[in-house]
């Protein structure tokens, strides 16, 4: 029976769909494209270069830079022989980052040219290990490389998680996992894939592996685009007519920004069908309207980092009173942490995960994954998350979540956009910050928010109501609220507690 390797993945691709495409657009927006079997070719010329470099199984590379193809080449590469590569956010803290080159000791720096002159800076914490521009592909000399046998359960990549509770999280990703993670999302009650779609994530590779798109894209053979880190919707809107786009990964920041935008300009699209959103809960009233007048499917995804990502999935139903996260696909099973420390298949608390592509902590022995979600599970397995743990409310017995507030908020004239941070939750005390847009009384804005808040949810609102500049974001498009609250902490004194409480 035969062990299960990831870079299998594209070797079945150039085998079988060698004409679909990977597409990388830059940040200057050159547009590159390559078949499956030439990204193959690729790959197998830089796996001579790292093996005549003396990598071999279990060292590790670190690709520092955007997702491209000449960051998959150089992925497949390592793949192909056993080499882990590490995908560095460059987003993160510079400390953060710098700390994690220090652990990882790689035999390689890769970057392309976003990030060549902190790999330079960074180069002096590592001695000794060579930097590479990604574009230096190997030349092959014309041999075939011929792959290294090792055990399906190495380590396949490594990604960092994106911060938003603090220090960003290590996940180690095994060559096992990560094919089965593959096979789960291309399942039809998943993701739904097939070698007709031409699939684009707005997330990059360092951010849970772009939600396994390199992986499971050439398992069906759809093609996929790959895109530089941009907040404008209207350049998302570009990408997605020109290049043909029928499926999109994108987290609901994405797409509350996509929709608004569409709205003013009278925009539709021409080819996308459905999309996979991440990230907190979808407004229902902004799911229905990409559902039902874009006409774009909306299968709303938990997960996260250490689930590889995808654990649940559901498809917007519009007879249904609200959207929730879904049922788990196979190989996830789900718990709630209830009073006690008791998991149960029921209930609220704090949701638990664990399945064949979920990471669990090495500090402990159980193979529960404590997500840090404060979540309700019904019947069916069907799966509410309402919040994180550190950000959770009860108003009257009832669990609020904040990513409705927030929606609520951004909602009335005057405001761009906003965040409720939970400053005590034994207390309740909250704050709704809240980004202005040019030229508006803010003081009457607020008064209209602590109106329309207090009526929308039957009389609860926010201790507090802050105006900021702007909000501090991750790559992923989620604000990172830890660093938001203290910003506030050094421009507000007063009887607020605002000390953030990381789950880190």
């Amino acid at each position: 029976m035969l062990s299960l390797h990831v870079h299998d993945l594209l070797k079945h691709a150039a085998q079988v769909h060698a004409a679909a495409t990977v597409t990388s657009v830059s940040l200057e927006g050159a547009v590159e494209t390559q078949t499956y079997a030439q990204l193959a070719k690729a790959a197998n010329n830089c796996a001579i270069e790292l093996h005549a470099m003396g990598l071999r199984s279990r060292d590790a590379v670190v690709s520092f830079g955007f997702s491209s193809l000449n960051q998959m080449a150089w992925l497949y590469a390592a793949l192909s022989q056993g080499v882990v590569t590490h995908f560095l956010n460059p987003q993160h803290r510079a400390e953060d980052l710098g700390h994690f080159l220090q652990q990882v000791r790689p035999g390689m720096l890769l970057h392309d040219a976003a990030t060549a002159s902190a790999a330079q800076a960074f180069a002096a914490l590592v001695p000794g290990t060579p930097l590479r521009a990604m574009t230096q592909l190997g030349t092959g000399s014309g041999r075939e490389y011929t792959t290294t046998e090792f055990a399906e359960d190495t380590l396949s990549h490594v990604c960092y998680s994106s911060g938003t509770t603090g220090v960003p999280k290590i996940v180690e990703y095994t060559h096992r996992s990560t094919v089965l993670h593959a096979w789960a999302c291309a399942l039809p009650d998943a993701m739904g894939l097939n070698s007709a779609d031409r699939v684009m994530p707005l997330m990059q590779n360092f951010h849970a592996s772009a939600w396994g798109a390199p992986f499971v894209c050439p398992l069906v053979g759809a093609s996929l685009v790959l895109v530089p880190p941009h907040r404008d919707p209207a350049q998302w809107f570009q990408w997605i007519e020109e290049h043909r786009i029928t499926v999109l990964g994108a987290v609901s920041a994405h797409w509350l920004a996509l929709v608004r935008y569409m709205r003013t300009s009278g925009l539709s699209f021409s080819t996308l069908r459905r999309t996979v959103v991440g990230g907190t809960r979808l407004p229902f009233d902004v799911a229905q309207f990409i559902q039902e007048k874009l006409g774009v499917e909306v299968c709303h995804a938990w997960g996260m980092t250490e689930t590889s990502p995808l654990a649940t999935i559901e498809r917007f139903d519009s007879s249904k009173v609200s959207l929730r996260h879904g049922k788990p696909v196979f190989g996830i099973e789900l718990a709630v942490q209830c009073n006690g420390g008791v998991c149960s298949a029921e209930g609220t608390g704090e949701l638990m995960a664990r399945g064949h592509w979920v990471a669990h902590s090495t500090a402990n022995s159980s193979s529960w994954l404590a997500t840090g979600d404060f979540a309700t599970l019904h019947e069916n397995s069907e799966l509410e998350v309402i919040d994180r743990m550190e950000d959770s409310l009860i108003a009257d017995g009832i669990p609020l979540s904040s990513a409705l507030v927030e929606h609520q908020a951004r909602l009335v004239p005057g405001v761009a956009d906003a965040a409720l941070l939970v400053t005590d939750v034994a207390s309740g005390r909250s704050v709704l910050a809240w980004v202005a847009m040019p030229e508006v009384d803010t003081a009457s804005v607020t008064v209209e928010l602590e109106q329309i808040l207090s009526k929308t949810f039957n009389g609860w609102r926010p201790t507090q109501y802050i105006v900021v500049d702007a909000f501090p974001y991750t790559a992923s498009a989620k604000v990172q609220k830890h660093l938001l609250k203290d910003h506030i902490a050094r421009l507000h004194d007063d009887d607020v507690a605002l000390t953030p409480n990381s789950s880190c």
